[in-house]
Parts: structure tokens; sequence; C-alpha cells
């Protein structure tokens, strides 16, 4: 049975471990002119202040699963 696990958990989870390496992950909502809200995520190096890398919101599961922030039964739900 699958866990599932709020956006805002993950996201905390996720930054505890990027704080290991000077980096946070933060919402990032690009300016579109059609007005359709995407909501983007983009990891920050907190050192340079840059940014080095974007997610979609469905991508943000399998990065932290990569991390090792998400365990094999948990799923994020994006509600």
């Amino acid at each position: 049975m699958k866990k599932l696990v709020s956006i805002r958990a993950i996201t905390a989870r996720l930054n505890r471990k990027l704080a290991k390496e000077s980096k946070k992950l933060l919402k990032y909502k690009p300016r579109l002119e059609s007005g359709d809200s995407i909501v983007e995520y983009a990891i920050v190096d907190l050192k340079t202040d840059s940014i080095i890398n974007f997610y979609m919101a469905s991508e943000i599961q399998e990065f932290a699963r990569g991390l090792g922030c998400l365990a094999g039964l948990e799923e994020v739900s994006f509600e």
C-alpha cells in the first residue's frame, strides 16, 4: 500500500538534504503571457546565488527518490 506524502513535506525533506551542499529548493513561477499557471521548482546554490536546475512539479517525486528522500512505498500527493 502506497503512503502519500504532501508536497510541503517532500520540499522540507529535500531542503534538509540539499542544505548539506549549500543548496535549496524554491518554488518558481515563470512569467507567461498566456496566463497558464505552471509551477516549477528551482535548485538554488546559496553560495553563488544562482539557479542550478529546474524541475516541474511532476518531476519532484523522481528527483526526491533519486536523492533518497522518498521511500519505495511513498508517493507525492500534489493536492
